[in-house]
């Protein structure tokens, strides 16, 4: 029989119960208000690590409050409804890799947290659409620009179209505050060129596609990079037809092969100069190599969930390593489940979160 006195603070019991509280969270039809979420947080996180026998469900009221409060302050930073529809100038940068469409570039937007920009969007993230049927024009918009745009907002909306993609979902995981499209896009201002991380993102991605074959360019982009901006529906469906999107989109098993080999190119120096395991040891040394080269390639692809759940996976191995303290795979990946839904409860709703 378990002994409920003895549950461990951060063990499997305890990813599950946060889990469950997340999830109930998240099944209500609305978030529960930030006064009684906020005692029930304090609450629960006291009882959590001061009563072990009351462990486990304070882990469930601690998820239920966290992903309340985390719901709450998402709804609060979508548009007013007396900003519906309305045409506002702002200014910002662009920061994810934009999406070309024959008719249309989709493209996400942060805009600058000053007093110059409306009230409702300082410092907000937009999702933002260029509509032109010529598609040299959208063009120009790239990762890290800096660009002023008179755009038409509304808060995020999906369509009512069962079995079908649920937008307001996604827009609340990413906290968006509203949606809309660029007005007279002809006249818009780019006020700095591409840079940041998403900037070389791009960057490396337009040379692939200039050196490598064509027909394959897509797929090493979409491999390396996490840009799968060039592949068609079609090749989606071949595809899952042949059961590969798991090596097509980016996910925790590329980190692990990223990590792996720094950690064995770290190994091979140890190796070939023993002498460097008296100031280190190896496997220490290994396991700060994986955690590293495991948060570049994440960096990389964007932060994408499963990478950052496989990262973190990483770094609780590596921090368990470091402080030398026998451990088992299923703690390990109760850990980096409970760090995931920590740092971000609303992850769950996330595609990559199964």
């Amino acid at each position: 029989m378990l002994d409920a006195a003895r549950t461990p603070p951060f063990g499997k019991l305890i990813a599950i119960a946060l889990l469950a509280g997340i999830g109930a969270g998240l099944a209500l039809p609305r978030a529960c208000p930030w006064g009684l979420s906020l005692p029930i947080l304090i609450l629960a996180a006291l009882m959590w690590w001061r009563s072990p026998r009351w462990r486990t469900f304070a882990a469930a009221g601690f998820g239920f409050a966290l992903v309340s409060l985390h719901a709450a302050y998402a709804l609060s930073l979508q548009l007013p409804p007396e900003w519906e529809k309305r045409d506002v100038a702002v200014t910002g940068r662009i920061v994810e890799l934009p999406v070309h469409e024959p008719r249309r570039t989709r493209f996400e937007f942060r805009v600058d947290d000053d007093a110059a920009q409306p009230t409702p969007l300082r410092g907000r993230l937009l999702r933002l659409a260029w509509y032109d049927e010529r598609i040299e024009p959208r063009q120009v918009l790239a990762a890290g620009q800096r660009w002023r745009f008179v755009a038409r907002v509304r808060a995020p909306r999906g369509l009512r179209n069962p079995g079908g993609p649920d937008a307001e979902k996604y827009a609340l995981m990413l906290r968006l505050s509203a949606t809309g499209y660029l007005r007279d896009p002809e006249n818009a201002q780019r006020l700095a060129e591409a840079r940041g991380l998403q900037a070389w993102r791009e960057s490396i991605s337009n040379r692939i596609a200039a050196r490598v074959n064509s027909d394959a360019s897509r797929f090493v982009r979409a491999l390396a990079l996490g840009d799968t901006r060039a592949l068609g529906e079609r090749d989606w469906s071949v595809l899952r037809a042949n059961g590969l999107t798991h090596l097509i989109a980016i996910s925790g098993f590329h980190v692990g092969l990223v990590a792996g080999f720094f950690a064995l190119f770290v190994r091979g120096l140890w190796w070939l100069w023993p002498g460097l395991g008296r100031r280190l040891p190896a496997a220490v040394a290994a396991s700060v190599a994986a955690m590293l080269g495991g948060l570049l390639y994440a960096a990389s692809v964007g932060f994408a969930l499963p990478t950052v759940r496989t990262w973190l996976m990483i770094a609780v191995i590596a921090g368990l390593r470091l402080s030398r303290r026998p451990f088992h795979a299923f703690d390990a990946l109760a850990l980096a489940a409970i760090a995931v839904l920590l740092a971000d409860p609303l992850a769950v709703l996330g595609p990559g979160s199964g």
